[in-house]
C-alpha cells in the first residue's frame, strides 16, 4: 500500500514539474526568451551589452553605448545620442585617466581632443607625427589628412572653458535628464548649447538640475535611476538599489525626514561621488565614509534653496496636532486672501491638513505661488494665483529669499 502511495506522490510530483516546462524550458534563464534569438548564458543582451557599455564608458568610447533590449522602448527616448555622449565624457573626465598621444591612431587622437583630454596643439602635432609615418599608405595618409582638416575647424575648449557652467558629474547628470523627462511627459529632452554637430554637443550640453515637485516624481526618479545607471554601467541594479535604501529609505524611517530632505540627501551623496578625488570612493562605499551628520546638514542648506519656505525636513505627524485647533477635516474650496502666508498644500498639490483649516473649512492661508523673487524687497515671492511653486515662470524667480 505504501508503494502505491509513494507512485502517486511521485506522479503527481512529475505532473507538477510538466505544468512549469514553459519556464524550465527556457533556453535563457536572463531573459527568459523575451529577446529574439538570445543565446542564452553571457551572450544575453542583458549581461552582454551591460558589460559593453561598462567598458565604453571607461575607455570614454562616444557612439559604443547602447540601450537595445535593455530599456524599454517607450523610454529610450529619454536619451538622445548628444545626451548619452555628454554622460560618457562626464563619466571618462572623471576617471583622470591621462591620454598619451603616442602609437595612437588618429581617430583615437581626434577623440581624445573632443573629450578634452589633450589640447588642440598637441593633438594637431601628434596627426603630424602620424602623418609623417613612411609606411603609411595613401589611403591611410588621406584619412589623417582628413582628420587633420577636422581638427583644425573644430574649437577645443580650454580646460577653464570645459569647466564653466558644468558643475555636474555623470551621475548628477543623469539625474538632470530623468527629472527633465519626469517633468515634461512629453518623451523628449530639451538642452541647451550648440548642437550643429555631436563633437560640439558633446561639450557644451547642459541641463538644468530641476528638484523634483512632488514625491511621486521623487520615487519615479529614483526607480529608473536605478534602471538607466544599470544600463549604462554607470552601477549595478544591486548596488545602486542598496545605495538608495542606505541613503534615502533607511534615513527617512529612521530620522523621520520628508520626501524632500530625502531628495536632498540623495544629491548630496551623488555629489560627493562625483566630485571625489579618491578613486575607492563610488555609491558602493560613500555611505561609509562617516561623515552622514554634515551630509544631513548640507542637504537641509540645499532643501531650503531648491523649496524655499515650503521645504520641510521631517514629516508632519497628525499625532501633533492640538486637540481643539482641528477645522472640519475638509477643505471647502476657500483660501484666505487676506492672509500673511502663502499655503504650503496648495503649492505641494498635497490635501489641507486639519490644522490648516477654519472651523468652517476655508483654508488659513493665501492661495498663491510661494516662489522666491528678486527685484521686489526682502523675502519676496511670486504671489501668482494662476500657478503653484513648482511650475513658476516669473522672469526675476530666484532659488533663496531676497535679503533687502
Amino acid at each position: 500500500m505504501l508503494r502505491y502511495v509513494s507512485l502517486s506522490i511521485y506522479s503527481l510530483l512529475l505532473l507538477f514539474l510538466l505544468s512549469f516546462d514553459g519556464v524550465l524550458g527556457v533556453t535563457c534563464h536572463t531573459c527568459k526568451d523575451t529577446i529574439p534569438g538570445c543565446a542564452g548564458g553571457n551572450a544575453c543582451p542583458l549581461l552582454a551589452q551591460c558589460i559593453t557599455n561598462a567598458a565604453a564608458l571607461v575607455a570614454g568610447s562616444m557612439g559604443v553605448i547602447s540601450f537595445k533590449h535593455l530599456i524599454p522602448s517607450r523610454l529610450l527616448g529619454i536619451f538622445a545620442r548628444s545626451v548619452m555622449d555628454r554622460i560618457v565624457f562626464l563619466a571618462h573626465r572623471s576617471t583622470h585617466v591621462p591620454f598619451d598621444p603616442a602609437g595612437k591612431t588618429a581617430t583615437q587622437v581626434y577623440s581624445a581632443a573632443l573629450q578634452g583630454q589633450i589640447g588642440k596643439n598637441e593633438a594637431q602635432s601628434a596627426l603630424v607625427t602620424i602623418m609623417d609615418d613612411p609606411a603609411l599608405s595613401d589611403a591611410q595618409r588621406h584619412s589623417v589628412a582628413s582628420t587633420a582638416a577636422m581638427m583644425a575647424a573644430m574649437t577645443v575648449p580650454s580646460s577653464q572653458d570645459r569647466h564653466a557652467g558644468n558643475t555636474t558629474g555623470c551621475l548628477q547628470f543623469l539625474v538632470a535628464t530623468l527629472l527633465k523627462h519626469i517633468s515634461t511627459r512629453d518623451g523628449t529632452v530639451s538642452v541647451s548649447g550648440d548642437q550643429a554637430t555631436t563633437s560640439a554637443a558633446t561639450r557644451s550640453l547642459e541641463l538644468r538640475l530641476v528638484p523634483p515637485v512632488s514625491e511621486f516624481h521623487f520615487y519615479e526618479m529614483l526607480n529608473l535611476f536605478v534602471m538607466f545607471s544599470h544600463a549604462f554601467g554607470v552601477g549595478d541594479c544591486s548596488i545602486t538599489t542598496a545605495f538608495i535604501s542606505r541613503v534615502v529609505h533607511e534615513k527617512m524611517r529612521r530620522r523621520n525626514y520628508s520626501w524632500m530632505m530625502g531628495y536632498e540627501l540623495f544629491m548630496v551623496f551623488l555629489r560627493a561621488v562625483d566630485d571625489s578625488e579618491d578613486p575607492t570612493i563610488n555609491l558602493a562605499t560613500i555611505h561609509s565614509d562617516g561623515g552622514l551628520d554634515g551630509h544631513a546638514e548640507d542637504a537641509e542648506a540645499a532643501g531650503v534653496i531648491d523649496y524655499g519656505a515650503i521645504f520641510r525636513k521631517t514629516r508632519v505627524e497628525s499625532a501633533k496636532i492640538s486637540p481643539g485647533n482641528e477645522g472640519s477635516g475638509k477643505w471647502n474650496g476657500r483660501d484666505t486672501p487676506s492672509a500673511q502666508k502663502a499655503c504650503i498644500s496648495y503649492n505641494r498639490g498635497k490635501p489641507h491638513p486639519a490644522t490648516s483649516l477654519t472651523k468652517n473649512g476655508t483654508c488659513k492661508f493665501k492661495h498663491v505661488c510661494f516662489k522666491w523673487i528678486s527685484g521686489a524687497g526682502k523675502d519676496a515671492i511670486c504671489g501668482s494665483r494662476d500657478h503653484v511653486h513648482g511650475k513658476c515662470d516669473h522672469p526675476d524667480a530666484c532659488e533663496s529669499a531676497a535679503t533687502e
